[in-house]
């Protein structure tokens, strides 16, 4: 899914009639109050998703320099680990686009945070089960809760959190009857 279906989508949901001439381009129209809020309500849940229930995990080998660990482009959300090369966690404090920690080697494992993404590009979605429907749901409870709807907006927030719930719970369980002797 592209950014302009799901801000389509959630046009059709709000049923805000936004042009069809909108959605054939590839770059984002101007000056439209309503795709503009949109799509800020969209980077705002699109980072939630990302940041508070999947996230993308990296592994890198990074090197503190007097104290520092430079950590500008990665796009960091958390640290999972900081190990030494023995495998042995190393105390760090977070800085800006750095973290401090005694000079050397590392291996920093983190979460980060979703590239940038523009009218015409494809979804990279933070977990396979995260689907875009939640995706929609958010950003419809977003808009409403922007434009101070709140009683909607609510209704949209539960929507979005059983759609959560249902995607991170499992997908089927399977009971095996109790053995009993013959």
């Amino acid at each position: 899914m592209k950014l302009k279906e799901v801000i389509k989508a959630c046009g059709d949901l709000l049923s805000l009639e936004l042009a069809a001439s909108y959605f054939d381009n590839d770059v984002a129209p101007a000056n439209n109050s309503f795709v503009d809020k949109l799509v800020t309500c969209f980077e705002q849940v699109y980072e939630e998703l990302y940041r508070d229930y999947a996230a993308a995990l990296r592994k890198t080998v990074v090197e503190a320099v007097n104290g520092v660990i430079d950590l500008k482009g990665f796009r960091l959300c958390r640290v999972i680990s900081l190990v030494d090369e023995e495998g042995v966690s190393v105390p760090f404090r977070y800085s800006d686009d750095a973290l401090l920690a005694r000079d050397g080697k590392y291996n920093l494992t983190y979460a980060r945070l979703p590239d940038p993404v523009g009218w015409n590009d494809e979804l990279v979605m933070p977990s396979p089960r995260i689907g875009e429907r939640v995706l929609v749901y958010g950003v419809v409870r977003e808009y409403l809760a922007s434009i101070n709807d709140w009683a909607t907006a609510r209704q949209w927030d539960e929507r979005f959190k059983n759609a959560l719930q249902a995607a991170s719970g499992k997908t089927a369980s399977m009971r095996l009857p109790v053995r009993g002797w013959l």
